[in-house]
């Protein structure tokens, strides 16, 4: 296996003074600006689980533990880095992405690479969103990728609105729950990691969700015994998923959920 800094998304790319200014302020700019804005109709609570990556304890560990309860996630996919390793785990490779597909389980773009896609004119991103989904169908078969996930959190204005057009979800890290009218360009969510999700804040957010009957999504990269400072225990993630349940909430990978809020593809 090649080693893949890039892997884990816990080192974003390089770049000059000047250039990290105007992304930082393209950045802010896509963060609070709504390309995509949609008023959610659905009748009760949801709650989706959502992994980047995507490393393969979240295979392992990850997707059994929802498939023991009868649950689906939604797995975001760089098929470029299957594979590969990093300092803290080893990517899926392309028999487990099929596996994850065969079981039902949602597979999402995450570009080819695992690149910022902040650092991208158009026609590489368009590029890298390409091979992913041509790759992704001669390991899946005829597969359809709607939904997507910024690598590294990044983002800019320019390029979320090409994004907007290409896919029905984009999908960010900045932390919140999804509720009233929403910018489906770049949903909320919450961490769940060892180090931030606590009891008491799960229970806040869950008890938040209901109140305001919201889409809550929860993400996480590895699921192992000792996690990476960006994943989980298999402990926690299945306590959560227990908590969720116990709640009643309907608990469906971002595909299915866009039916349950009232979204049609234009």
């Amino acid at each position: 296996m090649t080693p893949h800094p890039a892997a884990s998304g816990r080192h974003p790319p390089p770049s000059g003074e000047g250039w990290s200014l105007l992304a930082s302020l393209s950045r802010g700019l896509a963060k609070h600006h709504r390309s995509k804005p949609f008023r959610l109709r659905n009748g009760a609570p949801l709650v989706s689980f959502t992994f980047d990556d995507v490393a393969d304890s979240a295979y392992v560990n990850g997707a059994a533990i929802l498939e023991d309860r009868g649950l689906r996630g939604t797995f975001y996919i760089a098929s470029g880095i299957c594979g590969t390793v990093d300092e803290h785990w080893r990517v899926i490779d392309r028999g487990q992405v099929r596996a994850l597909h065969a079981e039902g389980h949602e597979i999402g773009c995450h570009t080819f690479s695992h690149v910022s896609v902040e650092t991208l004119g158009r026609e590489q991103l368009n590029d890298q969103c390409r091979k992913n989904l041509d790759l992704l169908r001669q390991i899946c078969g005829d597969i359809a990728v709607t939904n997507f996930c910024y690598p590294f959190g990044r983002l800019s204005l320019a390029r979320k609105r090409q994004l907007k057009n290409r896919f029905d979800t984009c999908r960010g890290i900045y932390e919140g729950i999804n509720v009233g009218t929403v910018d489906l360009a770049l949903l909320r969510v919450i961490e769940l990691y060892d180090r931030t999700l606590t009891a008491e804040k799960l229970e806040r957010v869950l008890r938040f969700t209901g109140d305001r009957n919201g889409w809550l999504i929860f993400y996480t990269h590895d699921v192992a015994e000792e996690p990476s400072w960006i994943g989980c225990s298999p402990d926690h993630l299945r306590s959560t998923v227990h908590r969720v349940l116990g709640k009643g909430f309907a608990c469906v990978p971002i595909r299915d959920a866009l039916n349950m809020i009232g979204y049609r593809r234009p």
